[in-house]
């Protein structure tokens, strides 16, 4: 009895470890995720708005990503990420074609390209079933989107900043 004691605690130990490992490695879209979207994608795809001029501008594609509804309904051409399948999220997959494809994006000079580590860390997050976790919105949606043409090294990741 005291051996299967030991047994079951010992099970129940390393369970709790495991557990801790696969949390450390959840990706955070708020931290993570949403930073380096917003820097490269939110210009185009935020909510209608009126710009300097006083014109309205709508989101490319019909597509808004500053907050977590419209992000997962998608664009005119429907959804854009799918949870648990990279290779079916064209949100993703446009960031993968190459840069003089029509439909790559974001469109070079625009805005900056995900460098290969975001699109590794995006495609993880989707994996992993591209869960929000406590965000629902970007309250700010038209702060911070200004770009002054630099790339980022193809190995670095934007975060939030804390």
């Amino acid at each position: 009895m005291l051996n299967n004691l030991k047994t079951l605690t010992l099970t129940a130990a390393g369970l709790l470890v495991a557990n801790a490992a696969v949390a450390q490695d959840k990706i955070d879209f708020a931290t993570q995720i949403y930073p380096f979207v917003k820097g490269s994608c939110a210009q185009c795809h935020r909510p209608s708005h009126t710009d300097e001029r006083g014109r309205t501008k709508r989101p490319k594609a019909d597509l808004v990503i500053t907050n977590k509804a419209d992000f997962m309904k998608g664009g005119e051409s429907g959804p854009v990420i799918v949870a648990g399948k990279p290779d079916e999220s064209p949100f993703l997959q446009r960031t993968l074609l190459p840069i003089d494809d029509d439909d790559h994006q974001p469109p070079q000079g625009k805005s900056p390209q995900w460098t290969d580590a975001e699109k590794a860390l995006f495609k993880k997050w989707i994996e992993q079933g591209a869960d929000f976790g406590a965000w629902t919105e970007d309250k700010t949606p038209n702060d911070g989107l200004e770009w002054d043409g630099k790339e980022f090294p193809a190995d670095s990741t934007r975060t939030a900043k804390g």
